[in-house]
């Protein structure tokens, strides 16, 4: 079956039955258990592999006094940054999530978002966070699958142009590796006055198996607003309701849990997260799917909107 809200259409899988499955592209049936041939079971040896790259990530230098732009600090406009994505590029609840980095699963062809958040800048916390976020993403194409995102902060919405990102995913997920993708932030540098802005990375993002739940693990490194460090995360399905996510993003560690109040295919996403050094940070973000001809001419509208 099908569910439609407004332009927004989206696969929804019925939570009291298993007769209907969502259709993914490549000839695909999505039922009970997410993607199982993208699943690989921990054996000992990776569990301590995995665990060694972690500590690693966490660990960060901070022999390096610059920080990243006061308004990268909270959210990332970045494939899986409040919205769990599988490794299709789909919307579903049981795939990847993270907050301020992104995950390598990359959505396609007519996959839209919109993101609101509000945090706080570095260094000031505060029960009423001040340091607004807006994202507008679209995913392109299915082999290779892009994502474009138009990302604007506070309240100048409608007067000032928007920082632009990009990803592009390179490989697929498969059960010997993971899914690898690249990337930029603030492609033209519109931040550079607030702090290290325009970035370029490169993410890897692999699920485990672990009694039959999914744990995800991404594992990236990057420039600019990421410090020139490497960053990483974790992220579990706690239910089709409800996620939890832990994250170095190159300059604090956050956390968060999301919450689906539709279940696993639910087209809002709420997120209550904590930044560690700049305090709580709260949103929530609609996705579905969109017309290519309507994602092109919300993004040059969004695009073309400048400070007066």
């Amino acid at each position: 079956m099908t569910w439609q809200a407004s332009a927004f259409r989206i696969g929804y899988l019925d939570p009291q039955g298993s007769n209907s499955d969502l259709k993914i592209s490549g000839g695909e049936q999505l039922g009970s258990q997410p993607f199982p041939q993208r699943q690989t079971r921990f054996s000992r040896s990776s569990l301590r592999i995995e665990a060694v790259l972690l500590v690693l990530l966490l660990i960060g230098t901070q022999a390096n006094a610059k920080t990243p732009s006061t308004q990268y600090v909270n959210i990332a406009p970045l494939p899986g940054a409040g919205i769990a994505t599988n490794a299709h590029g789909e919307l579903d609840g049981y795939g990847a999530i993270q907050l301020n980095i992104p995950i390598a699963y990359t959505p396609g062809a007519n996959f839209s978002s919109l993101c609101l958040f509000t945090g706080n800048h570095i260094g000031k916390f505060s029960a009423k966070p001040s340091n607004g976020t807006g994202v507008f993403g679209a995913g392109f194409g299915r082999s290779p699958r892009i994502y474009f995102s138009a990302m604007q902060v506070s309240s100048l919405i409608f007067r000032e142009s928007k920082a632009l990102n990009v990803q592009v995913q390179l490989t697929e997920e498969s059960p010997a590796r993971p899914a690898i993708a690249i990337g930029s932030q603030d492609l033209l540098n519109k931040e550079e006055s607030t702090g290290e802005a325009k970035s370029f990375y490169a993410v890897a993002t692999k699920c485990w198996q672990i009694a039959g739940k999914q744990l995800y693990l991404t594992i990236g490194y990057g420039s600019g607003r990421f410090l020139h460090r490497p960053f990483g995360g974790i992220s579990a399905p706690l239910s089709e309701h409800l996620s939890t996510l832990l994250e170095y993003d190159g300059f604090q560690l956050n956390e968060a849990l999301a919450w689906r109040p539709a279940g696993r295919f639910s087209p809002l996403t709420i997120t209550l997260g904590y930044n560690n050094r700049s305090g709580l940070v709260v949103g929530t973000s609609l996705s579905g799917h969109l017309p290519t001809t309507t994602q092109l001419a919300i993004g040059a509208a969004l695009i073309g909107i400048r400070e007066n």
